[in-house]
Formats: C-alpha cells, structure tokens, sequence
C-alpha cells in the first residue's frame, strides 16, 4: 500500500456528543473535525446559500465514497475531499478567509 492510500477514508461516523465528524484512515489514523467548519451550503438562484438547522440524524448520515477520496452526505448535497480536510480546507476561499477572520 502507497503512503497516499494511507490517507484515504476507511469510515466516517458523525459524533452528535461533539458535534464532530470523524474519518478513521486506511492506516487507522483518526481525524475529527467540528461540523460547524465545514462550508456546507446550496446553490442559490445569484449564490451559494448556507445550510442551516441541520439535525444529528442529517448529519450521522455520512459515508465514505469514491473509494475512500470523499466524505458524502448525499442527502444534503454535501461532498468533502479527505485530502482537503487533512490539509485544513474547509470550503472555498472566501469560507476560509472568513473562519481566519473569525479566529484571530
């Protein structure tokens, strides 16, 4: 096995407790992040428009796809690259600058 198919995702599980979601990888490495990083949004008619009042049960249903390069909550729409989440990118630029912004 390649050191990159060590990074990709084995399981997914959504965490209500801490409202996490954590990727467990194929070197059984595991990796949480809050959901409330990650851009989660719908394409509006002139923008991208957040998701709001998500509920555990919406969120306890992500899976693992595309052979482990994704995390998917098919459901609501909602695609994030392991690769991506690894390297601490949450959304697009302009989600990004606004999470550093609200850091600082």
């Amino acid at each position: 096995m390649s050191s990159e198919e060590f990074k990709l995702a084995d399981s997914v599980v959504y965490d209500a407790a801490t409202q996490e979601v954590v990727v467990t990888l194929r070197d059984s490495s595991r990796h949480a992040w809050p959901v409330r990083l990650l851009e989660m949004v719908q394409s509006g008619a002139d923008a991208w428009l957040p998701l709001v009042g998500l509920t555990d049960e919406q969120l306890a249903k992500v899976e693992v796809y595309g052979g482990g390069q994704y995390i998917l909550w098919d459901e609501l729409g909602q695609v994030f690259k392991v690769s991506d989440l690894l390297a601490g990118v949450y959304g697009r630029e302009e989600w990004m600058k606004k999470l550093m912004a609200t850091t600082k």
